[in-house]
């Protein structure tokens, strides 16, 4: 089994490990994938073996070479850029009370109350605030049943969310990016009559809003099976489907949509559920690879004050402590279980490969890197099996 987690662009390191496994003759029977893992399972899925992981490689290489090439602005929040930029005075119009000046600074009015509220009343209250955020933060990552939902709830959150939708209308706004550029070319690659029809069982985590739960979807669900009696547009009906269920597991809210389906609303479920460790221990595999792209020296074992402040970051450290707390859940299953358990992830994360960056050179020096990397790794595979590791502290 393969479980490709998420991490946005970084996902290219996942794709060029996952890839070495398979010319080196290891090729999945089941996969689980979330996030940006679900558009790296796609290629693996549909041509199961060394065709599918140069597919996946080249999709990297051909279509997500820039941020634009993964998304563009959502229109929503461009109509309103474009009204907030309409405050700003042009060179090109009149002066006096029929030309410009008259009438920007009325539309700029409309905004003085925000400034006022961010500007004066905010810095006072902003330390506070930010305290009671960080122990909500922990405590949603502590808590048995972790969600996205149950953080974006916070009064924190939600009281300048209010504040600023006074004047934006935000709450209107479904996201603040588009996939339209990423998922277009996806459509155009991607066979998905080879991956429904599969050797590999493909499971898609996504992340139920309405309750926190992480849900579970496949490319055998019953209901996109098809057989002889099933026409051109039902064929069309189950297709749409599924790749509904492919672009909910890749919905990072909020900037990208959620996907709505059966009245529920779905969205990226590895923020709730980074490492699926329940999830990959279900299916009954005797040997299991986690692909995930936070360096191993990112999960810093000491606190150290100053240094922290500096790298105020809390969501994604906490994230990286997580994980490795999820990581010694792993080996401990494993070992119960007898499965073979290997965690492959990066030395480092290479400058220019973001959440939402890359570029052309970046994808060359990744390649280079982890496939130099992967080679050393399997030269000696047997000693990175976490099931007979001493246990992980």
């Amino acid at each position: 089994m393969f479980v490709f987690c998420g991490g946005g662009c970084k996902a290219l390191i996942q794709a060029v490990a996952a890839a070495e496994l398979v010319n080196a003759g290891l090729i999945p029977t089941h996969i689980i994938s979330s996030s940006a893992g679900t558009c790296n399972a796609l290629g693996f899925v549909e041509n199961p073996g060394v065709v599918g992981a140069e597919k996946t490689i080249r999709i990297w290489e051909d279509y997500i070479t820039s941020p634009e090439a993964v998304y563009e602005v959502h229109p929503f929040l461009r109509e309103k850029l474009a009204r907030l930029l309409g405050v700003v005075p042009q060179a090109t119009q009149g002066w006096g009370p029929s030309g410009s000046i008259l009438h920007d600074f009325r539309r700029a009015s409309k905004f003085l109350p925000l400034v006022t509220s961010f500007g004066l009343r905010m810095p006072f209250r902003v330390a506070v605030r930010t305290v009671s955020f960080v122990f909500r933060l922990m405590d949603t990552f502590a808590s048995q049943h972790k969600s996205f939902r149950r953080l974006m709830q916070a009064p924190e959150i939600q009281e300048a969310f209010d504040e600023m939708d006074k004047y934006f209308e935000f709450r209107r706004m479904k996201a603040f990016l588009d996939p339209f550029p990423l998922l277009t070319r996806l459509g155009e690659q991607i066979d998905l009559r080879k991956v429904l029809a599969s050797s590999i069982v493909w499971h898609i985590l996504a992340e139920r809003y309405e309750d926190g739960a992480t849900v579970v979807f496949s490319n055998k669900d019953s209901d996109l099976a098809m057989d002889g009696s099933d026409d051109a547009r039902s064929r069309k009906a189950k297709h749409d489907l599924f790749f509904s269920r492919i672009r909910a597991s890749m919905a990072l809210y909020p900037l990208f949509e959620m996907v709505e389906l059966d009245g529920y609303r779905y969205l990226d479920a590895d923020l709730a559920n980074p490492l699926p460790v329940e999830e990959a221990f279900r299916f009954g595999c005797d040997t299991v690879f986690m692909f995930l792209n936070v360096p191993r020296k990112s999960v810093c074992v000491e606190p150290h004050p100053l240094r922290d402040l500096v790298e105020l970051n809390f969501r994604l450290r906490l994230n990286e402590r997580y994980l490795h707390h999820r990581i010694k859940e792993a080996q401990a299953k494993a070992k119960e279980r007898g499965v073979n358990l290997f965690v492959i992830r990066p030395d480092e994360t290479p400058p220019g490969l973001g959440l939402l960056e890359i570029d052309s050179k970046v994808i060359e020096f990744v390649k280079y890197h982890e496939r130099k990397r992967m080679q050393e790794y399997l030269e000696n595979l047997d000693a990175h099996n976490l099931r007979f590791a001493p246990p992980i502290n």
